[in-house]
């Protein structure tokens, strides 16, 4: 195993990215710098690996917790594989189309839905990203790590969670949609068996940037939590050190306030 000097850990909307969903030239070279001093940089993201690796292609990034802690990989190498079982998402698609809501189902590498609303038009626009392709039976033929419930209706959370408490985990990632996975995943548990399979749970040089509610149980495991300045209040509230906006270079900010660059 490489010797590591430290592990940063990003999230990518809101933090990483712009608002164009781009990694800015600023950006680049702290990815770069950081490499170069020998710490390894990891993608912490609701997103999927085939969205990650799109994004981080033309940087040094070959790692990532992906599907909110369902799936991580390390500098290529498949570390966690976590899947949610058929029937269950069977009756969560049942119970959310009861609702009126659409999902899809994610892999690693491709994703589909079950039917298209203005909720889910306008969550994909937000990320620039293409509308997935429609196949209400996807579950059925391919292993799924993770559902994406779209929704205005905020309400209707506590019906989801409360129907499928026992089996699920829900999380709020924007005004728009859920991301839901097994029960007690997040992006903590992902970095916690990342950490623990590298054996680098005791490392003092452990960062992580993000900017949602999601990002808050990743604080949780690292020494160091830098909130974004466009987080939400309780994420700055769990954060040891709150930087600049993510369109203000607010990664390269806090690296050097806290003497890693």
């Amino acid at each position: 195993m490489k010797n590591y000097q430290g592990v940063v850990f990003f999230d990518l909307d809101g933090t990483l990215l712009n608002k164009q969903s781009q990694i800015s030239s600023s950006n680049l070279n702290v990815l770069k710098q950081l490499a170069e001093k020998n710490y390894l940089t990891v993608i912490a993201s609701g997103r999927s690996p085939i969205e990650i690796e799109e994004i981080t292609k033309a940087t040094a990034i070959h790692s990532y917790v992906s599907l909110n802690g369902q799936y991580v990989v390390v500098e290529g190498e498949i570390l966690v594989n976590h899947r949610i079982d058929t029937a269950i998402i069977e009756n969560v698609l049942a119970f959310a189309e009861e609702l009126g809501h659409p999902v899809s189902c994610y892999t690693p590498k491709e994703y589909r839905i079950n039917f298209i609303d203005e909720a889910t038009k306008k969550l994909y626009k937000l990320d620039n990203a293409p509308l997935p392709e429609i196949d209400p039976f996807f579950y059925t033929k391919k292993e799924i790590n993770m559902l994406y419930l779209f929704s205005e209706e905020i309400a209707h959370d506590a019906l989801l969670m409360e129907q499928f408490n026992d089996q699920l985990t829900f999380y709020r990632d924007s005004p728009f949609s859920m991301a839901i996975v097994n029960k007690n995943r997040s992006k903590k548990a992902g970095i916690v068996e990342l950490l623990e399979k590298l054996n680098l749970s005791d490392l003092n040089q452990t960062y992580a940037f993000g900017d949602g509610n999601n990002d808050i149980s990743m604080f949780e495991v690292v020494r160091h939590a830098v909130a974004m300045g466009n987080a939400n209040e309780h994420v700055k509230e769990a954060a040891t050190f709150i930087t600049h906006d993510h369109e203000a270079d607010g990664i390269e900010y806090a690296l050097k306030q806290l003497n890693v660059l």
